[in-house]
């Protein structure tokens, strides 16, 4: 459940970029700048941004998707050539992954499970 909806399914991706120093806050820029023109698309859940302390720290792009078919609509467009951009500025190679999510949980799961144990 996620705030109190259940989703069947929900398809999410994640980019986790390497950022060369001294750019970092021109990707987090970049990246930041989606989330406005990308929540009026059909679909689309959400995205953050979280930043990996220590020093190979990665900037990592997380987008939620309510179907495969908005993602695919979304890898083919002008605002996803953005996120290769900031993919580009990777020192080494950027890592993208794709998972689809059947069951999504909240704070009931752990409450449950701390209730169990």
């Amino acid at each position: 459940m996620l705030h109190g909806m259940v989703l069947i399914a929900m398809v999410l991706s994640i980019v986790r970029i390497y950022p060369r120093p001294g750019i970092e806050q021109n990707i987090l820029e970049v990246l930041e700048s989606l989330k406005g023109p990308m929540s009026s698309l059909a679909d689309f859940l959400g995205a953050s941004i979280a930043v990996e302390v220590g020093e190979n720290g990665a900037i990592c792009y997380l987008e939620r998707w309510g179907s495969h078919e908005a993602l695919e609509r979304h890898l083919c467009s002008p605002l996803y050539c953005r996120v290769l951009e900031a993919m580009e500025c990777s020192c080494r190679s950027p890592e993208v992954e794709f998972f689809e999510v059947t069951g999504v949980g909240g704070l009931e799961k752990v409450e449950k499970a701390r209730i169990v144990h």
